[in-house]
């Protein structure tokens, strides 16, 4: 399940969608309420981008899959560690490419997140600090845990599109992927 930056809607992530079917994954992008194609509706609601996240993990179920990975950029980021103590059953694994911790509640929620952590951010990230995303990860419940730092600025789908050392930005979240979809 892939949740997007802010503002954006889910088609950057349509050449990682591809990459991850290629692989042999179900992969699963979709517009937080309000962006891209999809109507902000339920407006008392529509700030609740983890209720966004929680949706398309029981969607993607629907769909038949046994195991949902929570993959977010940036505001995404932030959104799927909102959300991950709210997907039942647990999820997989949660990915977090340059998600601030200071949104969405994705602070608050990080106690309860028991899944598989994995949280990259570069050094300079104009948009987070190394010492915020580490305190994340710190107080996540996760026994599987792990903080990447990158030299740079590169930040959220970035990481894995633009940045120079994106070879072994994919290669760790593929590396995640298999570990933890056995």
């Amino acid at each position: 399940m892939l949740a997007h930056e802010s503002p954006s809607d889910l088609c950057p992530w349509l050449p990682f969608a591809k990459t991850l079917a290629d692989k042999g994954y179900r992969a699963f992008a979709f517009d937080f309420r309000g962006s891209g194609a999809s109507a902000a509706q339920f407006a008392a609601k529509a700030t609740r981008n983890d209720l966004d996240v929680v949706g398309a993990a029981a969607e993607l179920r629907q769909l038949g899959a046994k195991k949902v990975f929570l993959v977010g950029g940036s505001f995404g980021g932030a959104a799927v560690m909102a959300a991950a103590p709210e997907v039942d059953p647990q999820p997989a694994g949660v990915i977090s490419l340059s998600g601030e911790p200071d949104l969405l509640g994705a602070m608050q929620a990080a106690p309860r997140v028991k899944a598989p952590l994995l949280d990259l951010i570069a050094r300079n990230d104009g948009y987070s600090s190394v010492a915020d995303n580490r305190r994340l990860v710190d107080a996540a419940a996760s026994t599987d845990k792990r903080l990447e730092v990158y030299p740079g600025d590169s930040h959220g789908w970035d990481l894995l599109y633009l940045a120079p050392y994106k070879a072994r930005v994919n290669a760790l979240v593929f590396d995640f992927l298999r570990q933890h979809s056995q």
